[in-house]
């Protein structure tokens, strides 16, 4: 990365790091591009180069989120995770997070988030070949991951929302816990139907 990419880089970051200071001390909807670029100590053209107005900040930030969850899909491998693995990577990358997403909440910022996130989460499921992912078609992954990860993130939602939220493997294993627990008695009431129908 050459100098000039280097200060573009620097000037996106300081508006976004802006962006999250008067997030903690206001309103969203009070949040202006000129407090943004005075706090960041920036011009707004400089703003203007990089994002279109406001909102396009949040965009911005769920494709940056997105980016670096594929990054830490990618460091696992995918022939030895187990769906356990991934839960936990997920509570735990948020969990990284967790002081810019629990302003993103208080100003009911997060759940808007997830159309996007959802309208990209197919193509991770593709690319991070697990063995437990089947050869569906394009419209059982899209519903699939229209399901998984609504719950998810109203979980993660829930879970972020509290002043001091538990641990994130606390977390994910009563997830994982309450799955089982709900597996083995989809199990047996499936058992018992077939017993009764005899």
């Amino acid at each position: 990365m050459d100098g000039h990419a280097k200060l573009a880089q620097q000037s996106r970051t300081w508006i976004i790091d802006a962006f999250f200071e008067l997030l903690a001390q206001q309103d969203y909807e009070t949040l202006t591009v000129k407090a943004i670029t005075d706090q960041a100590q920036l011009s707004r053209r400089t703003f203007y180069r990089f994002f279109k107005d406001k909102p396009a900040i949040l965009n911005d930030l769920s494709q940056q989120f997105l980016t670096s969850y594929a990054k830490a899909l990618q460091e696992l491998n995918p022939k030895m995770v187990t769906f356990d693995d991934i839960v936990v990577l997920f509570f735990r990358f948020m969990w990284q997070h967790r002081e810019r997403l629990q302003l993103l909440i208080k100003q009911n910022l997060f759940m808007p988030r997830l159309p996007l996130v959802m309208a990209q989460a197919p193509q991770l499921y593709q690319e991070f070949d697990a063995p437990w992912h089947h050869s569906d078609s394009t419209e059982q992954i899209n519903l699939l991951m229209t399901f998984m990860l609504g719950g998810y993130w109203s979980v993660i939602n829930d879970w972020l929302a509290h002043a001091d939220p538990v641990p994130p493997e606390e977390i994910a294993n009563n997830l994982l816990l309450t799955l089982k627990k709900t597996d083995l008695k989809v199990v047996a009431f499936k058992k018992n139907a077939a017993r009764e129908s005899y």
